[in-house]
């Protein structure tokens, strides 16, 4: 009779964990009772973008998904060890420090639609990448102008590219990057792929209002970021997404002074670590997690 109280008690002791640890993770993905919030996550996954962005009513959409596999530790942390599905992927372009953690992600999580522009890329990351998409997800060929209903009023407005690029070689793949604007009532996030100066004043026709926050382009590269593109945007915040110590050095200085200039909050995944911005609608708030 001992020895069945002390099993039981090591099983409430066991369940109780268990449950401070699910409503602790819960909590810092950023859910709360009633919730009616808009989550987006810029993962620290070294030299690379990943975005992780859920709906108020739990729809989801990764972003690319940087270099290697460390993508999907950061998923772990922030979604339901029971979640195994993932609503969309989208591919900016075809780079290694986007498209190699998607090939993972792919593999281990039912992907119900990808979005890509099926630009000409042949390296294996790519490769890889569309034969795992061919047969079991809905992929879905950005060739144009295009609004992505992510539900209770979250949209994602694709505005390039504008026409076709699928199985072309283009001289220049940043700045083939899907571009987009991500909305929820008054929150509005410029998502810049890795895009430079001149694809970004192509971009600044189509963007008739100011943005909260801004993925600075590139990792922070020289050669994107302008001055122009600021004047038309003014960001309040800008998300920077580079690898502590690159061999690049990104973000360089004198973007850094750029946005600096314009009165721009920077937050460096670098530095700062995974940076997870919420939203009721109306101003967002934006908190770093630091290892």
């Amino acid at each position: 009779m001992l020895t069945r109280t002390k099993n039981l008690r090591r099983v409430c002791v066991a369940l109780t964990l268990a449950g401070v640890l699910v409503i602790s993770q819960w909590s810092r993905a950023g859910h709360a009772l009633g919730d009616t919030r808009l989550i987006v996550w810029f993962f620290d996954v070294g030299q690379g973008d990943a975005i992780f962005i859920e709906s108020p009513n739990g729809e989801q959409l990764l972003i690319d998904g940087g270099p290697g596999s460390v993508v999907l530790e950061k998923l772990s942390d922030v979604m339901p060890f029971w979640d195994r599905t993932i609503d969309r992927i989208l591919l900016t372009h075809p780079h290694a420090d986007h498209v190699d953690g998607l090939v993972e992600v792919v593999e281990r999580y039912d992907v119900k639609t990808v979005y890509t522009t099926g630009v000409e890329y042949a390296t294996s990351s790519e490769l890889e990448f569309e034969r795992r998409i061919s047969d079991d997800q809905n992929v879905v060929i950005v060739n144009r102008s295009m609004t992505i209903d992510l539900g209770d009023g979250v949209t994602l407005k694709l505005i390039t590219p504008t026409s076709s690029l699928e199985h072309e070689r283009v001289d220049d793949v940043n700045d083939a990057s899907i571009v987009g604007i991500l909305r929820y009532g008054e929150t509005s996030i410029l998502l810049t792929g890795d895009i430079g100066n001149e694809a970004e004043l192509q971009l600044i026709p189509f963007i008739d209002e100011p943005v909260d926050v801004l993925k600075v382009g590139h990792h922070g590269s020289r050669y994107s970021t302008s001055t122009a593109l600021l004047q038309a945007i003014r960001p309040k915040v800008g998300v920077i997404s580079a690898g502590e110590g690159n061999e690049y050095g990104h973000p360089h200085q004198e973007i850094l002074e750029r946005l600096a200039s314009f009165g721009v909050s920077v937050l460096r995944t670098d530095q700062n670590g995974d940076v997870r911005l919420l939203s009721d609608g109306e101003e967002p708030w934006i908190t770093a997690f630091s290892d």
